[in-house]
């Protein structure tokens, strides 16, 4: 996606084309601070058929985008903090809403499309655009999208894959980040970008597989629309709240439930235990701090570690590396 680079009150319009002319990847990153907006955005286009974008941004006003699409395309859209809402046809059918930390694939026509967010809020969202031909060639036949992917494409219908908006797992966010921060130029990026893609869209699909198949093969797993709200809220005191976690009894207690169902249900909705999520972010954000070039003691401290040895010990365990392998890839020692 290219959007304008100005960002206002009123709406603005901009280009979107999916397929890539030349040879050479396209790149833009710069700052926002203008007209009430404050933040940064990144944008990428590969000639393999791959948009890939990163907008971080603080809007006084909120705000909305006027996207005219020139070819149909498959999006994974992803909210990590904030909401955004898409309408399509001049702004009078909506089309989907995001909260924080969902995502979901979908599908445009040429169409003109309108992304809006909400003001005062911290919107940090990902785009990745794929070309129908490329999500085509790696979306398997069997695959529970198949039928909903073809009848949109054949019948050139806008159409989110699912039905419901999936929570965005730290897996797909590291994964994100790790295209968001390449190390590599030139065709090597390009190389890196497809093959970090894959990644991401072999966990994602792999994912909603197995959710499906949960929820067909076991109908009372289905949770009600205010349990999955509480895991929701579960998950918001954890991510706030990383160095200090609570109990599972107290987490229960705020959120209105108790131990064992908050144990079963926020596994259910977010694919893993509340200590295995809890990990998972922590050692992200420790990934990417390191990455921004802090030490492995900073780091250990900021994440809540009193030991670096045991902060050292968990970091391999999950990414299965030492964080030194990081500090020594940006030129330092610790």
């Amino acid at each position: 996606m290219t959007l304008s680079p100005t960002l206002t009150t009123s709406p603005l319009t901009c280009s979107l084309d999916i397929y890539h002319s030349g040879q050479q990847l396209l790149e833009r990153r710069r700052s926002v601070n203008e007209n009430g907006n404050d933040g940064s955005l990144y944008e990428l286009s590969s000639p393999d058929g791959i948009r890939f974008g990163y907008y971080n941004v603080q809007s006084a006003e909120g705000g909305e985008v006027v996207i005219n699409n020139m070819h149909p395309f498959m999006q994974l859209s992803y909210a990590v903090s904030g909401s955004k809402s898409y309408t399509i046809d001049d702004g009078k059918k909506e089309f989907a809403t995001f909260q924080q930390q969902q995502y979901n694939y979908l599908f445009f026509k040429e169409d003109q499309i309108r992304l809006s967010w909400q003001p005062n809020k911290h919107l940090e969202i990902f785009e990745l655009g794929l070309s129908p031909e490329l999500f085509a060639r790696w979306l398997p036949e069997d695959h529970p999208f198949y039928p909903v992917f073809a009848e949109s494409l054949e019948r050139n219908v806008s159409s989110p894959m699912s039905k419901h908006n999936l929570p965005l797992a730290p897996k797909f966010s590291n994964i994100l980040y790790d295209i968001l921060h390449c190390p590599l130029e030139n065709r090597y990026k390009q190389l890196y970008i497809k093959a970090k893609t894959v990644e991401l869209l072999s966990y994602q699909l792999e994912h909603y597989e197995q959710y499906a198949g949960e929820q067909m093969n076991n109908p009372a797993r289905q949770l009600r629309k205010e349990e999955i709200e509480r895991m929701y809220m579960a998950r918001e005191i954890i991510v706030n709240n990383l160095n200090s976690p609570c109990s599972l009894i107290d987490l229960a207690s705020q959120v209105g439930t108790n131990e064992n169902y908050l144990k079963s249900h926020f596994k259910a909705v977010f694919g893993n235990t509340v200590f295995g999520y809890l990990s998972e972010i922590k050692m992200n954000q420790a990934k990417e701090m390191l990455l921004e070039g802090k030490s492995v003691s900073e780091v250990s401290a900021l994440t809540g570690y009193k030991h670096i040895p045991h902060f050292s010990r968990a970091f391999k365990k999950h990414f299965g590396f030492s964080p030194n392998v990081l500090t020594r890839s940006k030129g330092r020692g610790d």
